[in-house]
């Protein structure tokens, strides 16, 4: 995709739209782009390389990913990548990754992110809650990145999606999960789902980045 000079400059000021993409699963998708930088985002949500690139950035540091490396991972809610970018790119890691992502048009949209080594990546068309009942365990990390637009998927507070990504763990294994904590309701739900992970994980720590975001930190 060739982007036109004049856009690149005037992403600077402002955010620009590059390319709209008809999506079933996530009304006004679109690839924006800020300060030089190309962005996956729907109407209200970033995706890839935006804020979500923020979190996870802290996060890894947080939790010295470069001390304990990943030799295998699941990341559920591929987006474009920006999470196996900031490992391979910043950390030098290259893990064997098992990605999910329900929608076809943000995997169509990877190619504009070419800079992204997929060599190792298995990526997986398909609802992430039935994919990990098909998956074998051994995981050393997964990542749970499940939104419906600024709210995390409903089904994460399951029992059962809980017992099952529990499962894939590796021993010693840990598991990262994604929350926007923004109105009264996500606060409510967001305490209720710690309560509930306390049946199953002997150690959680919350990570609160970007304001909105508390990223769960699970170890069995």
């Amino acid at each position: 995709m060739k982007i036109p000079w004049y856009k690149y400059i005037l992403s600077y000021f402002y955010l620009v739209t590059i390319k709209k993409i008809p999506s079933e699963y996530n009304p006004g998708l679109c690839i924006q782009m800020e300060a030089g930088r190309l962005l996956l985002n729907t109407t209200n949500a970033n995706y890839s390389y935006g804020n979500l690139h923020k979190v996870f950035e802290e996060v890894f540091e947080l939790i010295e990913i470069d001390n304990n490396p990943p030799e295998k991972l699941l990341l559920l809610g591929l987006g474009t990548g920006s999470i196996i970018d900031i490992l391979q790119r910043q950390y030098g890691l290259h893990p064997q990754i098992t990605a999910v992502e329900i929608d076809p048009a943000i995997i169509d949209s990877l190619k504009f992110w070419n800079k992204t080594d997929l060599e190792k990546t298995e990526i997986i068309q398909g609802d992430a809650f039935e994919v990990i009942k098909n998956l074998k365990s051994g995981y050393n990390l997964v990542i749970v990145d499940l939104f419906i637009d600024l709210d995390v998927h409903p089904q994460i507070h399951s029992k059962e999606f809980i017992e099952q990504i529990k499962f894939l763990l590796a021993p010693e294994g840990e598991i990262l999960i994604n929350y926007v904590v923004n109105t009264k309701l996500q606060k409510q739900e967001f305490t209720e789902f710690q309560l509930l992970l306390l049946n199953y994980f002997k150690e959680i720590k919350g990570h609160e980045v970007m304001n909105m975001n508390r990223v769960l930190e699970l170890k069995t």
